[in-house]
């Protein structure tokens, strides 16, 4: 077990269609690309990792630009190494490689499956033990009209298939998007409530006018209002003490997280095991929020259930998980490849 070593690495490409289209800030899609990842070991172990962005509009990286980072910078760095030495791999990687947070945390993905598989241990066990095995999970209002989202929250409370929501929003200007999403949360108010999610596309002035309206309605939280740069737009948010303010592209790295607590510029961060470079980071992220008073949410990149299951392990994890997950996707795809 001591010598087990990387064998081989291959990279593949895939489309799966969405149940019904969805639309972000910027664009409406009706399918989702994935890059699997496998890694064979020598004594035939495979450790497989997935890959996915909301979009490249979102953080700059796609399935394609991952791939080829994988195959072609990351791929002669592992190949031959001991599988043990995860965190020494990453290290090499990020050192070599500078950026493609997406593309690492694909790779860390597979190497913490296969290191579990070769101990016979779930990877939450590598990561520091479960700390609570039931998790809930928020569905994203995503229909592209005010009336598709109410119907569609009404009809998942009904069936008793998600009793909490968010909105995706940041297509219309500031003020009609946040007069939207208040007829939303007025629409559904009989059956749950609603978080905000603009994708950085709302302004000072606007977000600030409406906070008042979005306590009155019991909006549970403000997912990046502002652009991910305004850190001090974001304190001023946080300082008004209405709407729980929630870092999402504002935060990625560990250096993000401390920046963000240190400026009090952050109510919940949003957990992404892709946009952080990987699991242990996650961790490392989720450790500063708790130092500074800071809950956590499980957020999504869309992932299938290969990365829901990763991040899964990651979350499960961590002691503030206040605000639970939005791990959807693979309810959300018409089809999956587990």
């Amino acid at each position: 077990m001591n010598n087990v070593y990387i064998k081989k690495i291959q990279t593949e490409l895939l489309d799966i269609p969405i149940k019904r289209p969805h639309q972000f800030s910027t664009e409406k899609v009706s399918t989702k690309s994935f890059v699997l990842l496998s890694i064979e070991l020598s004594n035939g172990i495979l450790g497989i990792g997935e890959g996915t962005t909301p979009g490249i509009w979102w953080n700059g990286e796609s399935v394609e630009t991952m791939k080829l980072v994988i195959d072609r910078y990351v791929s002669p760095l592992l190949l031959d190494e001991n599988i043990k030495f995860i965190n020494k791999h990453m290290k090499v990687i990020n050192r070599q490689i500078r950026a493609n947070p997406f593309a690492k945390a694909t790779v860390e993905m597979a190497l913490f499956d296969a290191l579990g598989k070769l101990y016979k241990v779930p990877v939450h066990q590598l990561l520091g033990s479960i700390q609570q095995d039931k998790i809930p999970v928020r569905w994203a209002l995503a229909s592209g009209t005010e009336e598709g989202d109410i119907e569609e929250a009404r009809d998942a409370v009904l069936n008793n298939l998600f009793a909490n929501f968010k909105t995706k929003s940041g297509k219309e200007k500031p003020e009609e998007d946040a007069k939207r999403n208040l007829r939303i949360a007025e629409g559904i108010k009989d059956y749950s409530t609603i978080g905000i999610d603009p994708n950085g596309s709302w302004d000072r002035i606007t977000t600030m006018k409406y906070m008042d309206a979005f306590f009155e309605a019991g909006i549970d939280f403000l997912e990046q209002p502002l652009d991910p740069r305004d850190i001090e737009g974001a304190a001023m948010l946080v300082d008004m003490k209405k709407v729980p303010i929630m870092a999402d592209e504002s935060l990625a790295t560990v250096e993000d997280a401390y920046m963000l607590a240190k400026e009090k510029a952050a109510n919940i961060f949003s957990l992404k095991v892709h946009k952080s470079g990987g699991m242990k980071n996650t961790i490392k992220i989720a450790g500063i929020a708790e130092a500074a008073g800071i809950s956590c949410f499980g957020g999504t990149s869309l992932e299938s259930s290969v990365g829901t299951a990763a991040s899964l392990h990651a979350v499960a994890s961590i002691s503030n998980l206040d605000y639970g997950t939005e791990f959807f996707g693979p309810v959300w795809l018409a089809d999956d490849i587990v």
